[in-house]
């Protein structure tokens, strides 16, 4: 198994403090077996009968799936990457995860900002908000916690900080598009 994921996180990180989402916590210790649950949707597609996804955050992909947040999950070693277990259905989501997509962070890093010990709740949230997680969509008006709910975490090496106006999130292992923010709302998108 990857030493990487099997390895106790020895740094803290507290990534969500910066939107205010989750608040600060502890960060979590991946270990496999353990349950976990999302923070954020995750998305994947099928090819070929195998459940993948990535790091990228591909979202919108022939065959688009969406594991949705505070869905419950275990973590496994696999190839490039890693598992993401669906502990409700059994699925298993095969993760690619390449050095650049993840913008000097390692998987700990990562791991920390889209997953927690405990389940997620957010409360406060718009209808538009509402709408877009559960469709995994950006629309207008949706505030950037709604945005980084149903899309997942932006695409560390394209936006670096949660605080941008502008995040991009790929739709494929191809092309990517914009969130456009003003005063912390979409005002529009390339989705």
């Amino acid at each position: 198994m990857r030493k990487t994921l099997m390895s106790k996180l020895t740094f803290l990180v507290c990534g969500m403090v910066v939107l205010g989402m989750i608040g600060c916590q502890e960060p979590i210790q991946i270990k496999s077996g353990d349950t976990y649950h999302l923070n954020y949707n995750f998305h994947y597609s099928t090819e070929k009968g195998e459940s993948i996804g990535s790091v990228a955050n591909f979202t919108k992909v022939a065959d688009h799936k969406i594991l949705p947040y505070g869905s419950p999950v275990k973590v496994k070693s696999w190839g490039s990457g890693f598992t993401l277990i669906d502990e409700e259905s059994g699925k298993e989501i095969n993760v690619l995860s390449r050095n650049k997509f993840l913008a000097g962070k390692s998987l700990e890093e990562y791991f920390d900002l889209i997953l927690s010990d405990t389940p997620v709740s957010y409360t406060g949230l718009s209808e538009i908000d509402k709408k877009g997680i559960a469709e995994g969509r950006p629309y207008q008006g949706m505030s950037k916690q709604g945005v980084m709910i149903a899309l997942g975490y932006p695409c560390p090496h394209r936006t670096p900080s949660p605080d941008a106006d502008v995040w991009y999130y790929w739709k494929n292992r191809f092309a990517n598009y914009p969130v456009n923010f003003e005063n912390d709302l979409v005002v529009s998108s390339g989705y």
